[in-house]
């Protein structure tokens, strides 16, 4: 389909328990507009798998979740999905139960060809949603809407590849918010299309009752919109977050957005039926926003909400006909030792993954002297998927070396995993589709480009009953690979790249973790992918190499950075820096250089001043950056 200025357009929607009309809708998208991307943010419901094989039948590309992500990872995936397959100039994106009005396209084609500066235009937004007009500002001189939804938002792919995606960590709500600002600060425009009616519902309007009776004012019936205190809980805390993120720049988010969100917020404690949760979703939220707690929700909050517990398989995980990936060679590696109470259980975990990707698994037993091996060697008879080699005891962080050096030269990714915890059916898979796209591309210097992915996990006791996630953080970067590990070892997959890299550079002696120097490695010269969900049943017990707290005490906390060894943090950088510094230029240069060379307290206090710390929250790094000053990092 030709629209002058704007073809050709690619159509990305998600879905979540999507309802029969959905399909008419995307094969008249197909039809009218162009290629559509349906992306399926695992639905429960076991009907969707109708839904989603008409929609393919119509020419639809569908594309899974196994677990629910969040609007912005499933925008994501479309996206990132349409980019590659058909290279649009413009991505137009909708939400399942929105309509465009008659002649949308052909609104947005000549509000295009006589806007203002059209080369800074970077959206163009719904003029009308529903029967109410969207609000404008003016901005440099340009009418844009004030508060774009990304439903019915049509995107310039240029625009997109500067910014980058949605922003997964806020899971739902703002997430189109946070985008509009990035997009504001960079100087692009979201501008109304004039005529553009989008049929799109804000909300459920409810009356509102105080003691059970109506409450009027000026002879009219007051009603409020409604949200259920999950989607509460979200807009609290994103908002939140977004202050502290945008607060005096300008321009950011208008004042107006928060107003309008907060007076929803507090109409809704005062006056809904259920004020009691919603009055404790909003404290929950503002509470995780002060504490920098990002993705889906936490365990607690859930509970706290009555929320049902996340299972291991909550979704389905079913892929439609037709539906195709890239192939793969995933080979996962595991170290065991004396790990028989647990081992079978996670070995058939394993087996279960749902996957396209061809998954091969290596074991390498550090001499273990229980009955481990014969665990492992069953299993290796009855699945040839499976190999077993014996090895003498060595430590975790050497055995994991010596899987690197016998890992499979043909594997296009690489997993390590630990021996006592239990694999979501949907991991391998996550991790596949999070580095799909960074497979096959090269570097600045036209070398194989080395890329991480790594995520979150779900905190169990020993019998697998959830305690809460680990920690979650908005991003990955080289100047939190210098202080701190985001990526535990058992959540990683490595591309080929990374993983010769390591494997290459690796001195047991000279670094914290085997994990923490892959991450370091992986920020420093290639890129991370962090996922804010959980993909693995993290089992604490007696005999972990490794345990993991949810959550400390003041005292526990500070008692552990009295017996902390800061030093070996810049003792590993500096390795890093006698291995790769040449390969790092500009300010991450100078960073890292700043970091292992600390010299003075002045040059400190300058190097403070000018990189900052960067830990895991505000409190965390401004606590860093004063053990930093005084000396506590030095090697």
């Amino acid at each position: 389909m030709n629209h002058a200025g704007l073809s050709p357009v690619a159509v990305v929607v998600s879905l979540f328990n999507p309802p029969p009309q959905v399909v008419e809708r995307c094969a008249g998208w197909v039809q009218s507009i162009g290629p559509v991307f349906a992306v399926d943010d695992g639905s429960p419901d076991p009907a969707v798998h109708r839904v989603l094989d008409a929609l393919v039948a119509h020419g639809v590309t569908v594309l899974v979740n196994h677990r629910n992500e969040g609007i912005a990872r499933a925008l994501n995936v479309g996206i990132s999905r349409a980019l590659r397959d058909v290279a649009p100039a413009w991505i137009l994106t909708m939400d399942q139960d929105s309509e465009l009005g008659d002649g949308y396209l052909a609104a947005a084609q000549a509000t295009l060809a006589t806007a203002r500066r059209k080369d800074r235009v970077g959206m163009l937004c719904a003029e009308w949603i529903g029967d109410l007009r969207a609000p404008t500002i003016r901005s440099r001189g340009v009418v844009e809407v004030r508060e774009p939804i990304q439903s019915g938002m049509l995107m310039r792919v240029s625009m997109l590849r500067q910014l980058g995606l949605f922003d997964e960590s806020l899971f739902i709500d703002a997430v189109d918010t946070d985008f509009v600002a990035r997009a504001r600060q960079r100087r692009w425009s979201a501008v109304p299309i004039v005529g553009g009616h989008l049929h799109h519902a804000l909300g459920q309007t409810v009356p509102v009752t105080v003691r059970g009776r109506p409450l009027t004012w000026r002879g009219r019936q007051r009603h409020i919109t409604y949200h259920p205190p999950l989607r509460s809980y979200y807009t609290a805390r994103n908002q939140l977050h977004l202050a502290g993120r945008y607060a005096f720049r300008c321009p950011g988010v208008p004042l107006r957005t928060y107003a309008t969100q907060a007076t929803i917020l507090a109409s809704l404690a005062a006056f809904a039926r259920d004020r009691r949760l919603q009055c404790t979703a909003l404290g929950l939220g503002v509470r995780d926003a002060l504490l920098a707690r990002y993705g889906p929700i936490g365990i607690g909050a859930s509970r706290a909400l009555g929320l049902p517990e996340p299972g291991a398989n909550p979704a389905p995980g079913a892929v439609p006909r037709n539906f195709e990936r890239q192939p793969v060679v995933a080979q996962i590696l595991l170290s065991t030792w004396n790990g028989q109470e647990y081992v079978a259980e996670l070995l058939e975990s394993l087996l279960r993954q749902e996957t396209q990707a061809q998954v091969r698994i290596l074991v390498r037993d550090d001499g273990s002297t229980d009955d481990t091996l014969t665990v492992l060697d069953g299993f290796a008879e009855r699945d040839p998927r499976i190999t077993v080699v014996r090895g003498e005891n060595r430590g975790v962080d050497r055995s994991f070396h010596a899987l690197m050096q016998m890992a499979d030269p043909d594997a296009d990714l690489y997993f390590f995993c630990d021996q006592d915890d239990v694999w979501f059916t949907d991991k391998v898979q996550a991790a596949v589709e999070a580095l799909s796209d960074q497979l096959g591309l090269s570097d600045a210097s036209g070398g194989p480009r080395p890329a991480l992915y790594c995520s979150r996990s779900m905190v169990t006791d020993s019998s697998l009953e959830p305690i809460g996630p680990t920690r979650d953080y908005e991003r990955a970067s080289l100047a939190h690979a210098l202080v701190m590990n985001i990526a535990p070892g058992h959540t990683m997959a490595l591309t080929a790249p990374l993983l010769r890299l390591v494997r290459d550079h690796f001195d047991p002696d000279k670094i914290m973790v085997f994990d923490h120097w892959i991450y370091l490695v992986a920020a420093g010269l290639g890129s991370v992918v962090f996922d804010h969900t959980w993909h693995t049943w993290y089992r604490n017990h007696d005999s972990n190499a490794i345990g993991y707290s949810v959550k400390d005490s003041w005292s526990t906390r500070i008692a552990a950075v009295r017996e902390a060894d800061f030093g070996a943090y810049t003792r590993q950088a500096a390795q890093f820096e006698r291995d790769f510094g040449s390969q790092l230029h500009g300010r991450r240069a100078a960073r890292l250089r700043g970091f292992v060379h600390q010299g003075s307290l002045l040059s400190r206090l300058r190097y403070v001043r000018r990189f900052g710390i960067e830990h895991g929250s505000t409190l965390a790094s401004v606590s860093a950056a004063v053990l930093f000053i005084v000396g506590s990092y030095r090697p």
